[in-house]
């Protein structure tokens, strides 16, 4: 199809997340049609550097054979079974072997996902359901951070620490609650003596207590904060975390 074409297609059939539709009929959309590496290229043949990876999920750049090739053969075999009600495949079982030999030792099952905010949405679940197995029902509230990003579905949208994915999808739903980060440019609560990375750790355990600890469920964190800015914590704020979470009984 003729690039006009494509891009009457697209004005008329593709809806865009994250965009402003005003802008997209003034200057129409990038059309990419490939890319090798970290390089991409549109239809007029221009050339871009791919700084995100896709979304963050190509890592390993694009055109790589090997990985389709892998694909293909694997889906003249069989293109996708579930792992529900105790069905499953080889390739599943041999890669979630895989992850738990070189993940944590501590980590050792695995369930797929097909994207971050699944994941996340499967985590907030899979907490909430843990303490319910343990008589704690109330146990529900999930603790995040202003400036972090866990996704834009219901409940990862709500953990997502930014108002701007919140508008126009109220009403929010309830069990979140947002603290400071470990964000030494911008962190505004009173240090008292100490670090950025004490004090952001201490504004999670002051949530726990605010809330109560029977009622806090979880404390969900990206080790270094993505699209809220690339925050790196600092090198004591983990640990204290971890420290408090295990104090009060909080995933």
């Amino acid at each position: 199809l003729a690039p006009s074409t494509l891009v009457e297609l697209d004005l008329a059939h593709l809806i865009h997340p994250q965009h402003n539709r005003t802008m997209h009929l003034d200057f129409g959309p990038v059309i990419i049609t490939e890319g090798r590496g970290a390089v991409l290229k549109d239809i007029d043949g221009k050339r871009y550097i791919d700084g995100l990876a896709g979304l963050w999920n190509v890592t390993v750049g694009h055109g790589r054979a090997e990985l389709a090739n892998a694909a293909a053969e694997q889906m003249k075999k069989l293109a996708y079974f579930s792992a529900y009600t105790g069905m499953t495949n080889i390739p599943a079982i041999e890669l979630a072997a895989k992850m738990a030999e070189i993940g944590p030792a501590n980590l050792n099952a695995i369930y797929f996902t097909t994207g971050g905010a699944e994941s996340n949405e499967s985590a907030i679940k899979t907490a909430r359901f843990y303490w319910k197995q343990l008589g704690y029902s109330d146990k529900t509230s999930i603790i995040s951070r202003r400036f972090a990003y866990h996704g834009v579905t219901t409940a990862a949208a709500q953990a997502t620490g930014m108002p701007a994915f919140w508008k126009g999808f109220e009403p929010h739903p309830p069990g979140f609650i947002h603290v400071a980060p470990p964000y030494p440019l911008r962190f505004t609560d009173p240090l008292n003596g100490r670090t950025v990375g004490e004090a952001a750790a201490d504004a999670i355990e002051q949530a726990i207590l605010a809330e109560g600890p029977e009622h806090v469920a979880a404390m969900i964190g990206e080790p270094i904060m993505g699209a809220g800015g690339v925050i790196i914590p600092p090198d004591d704020y983990w640990p204290r975390v971890r420290a408090l979470c295990d104090k009060y009984d909080v995933l």
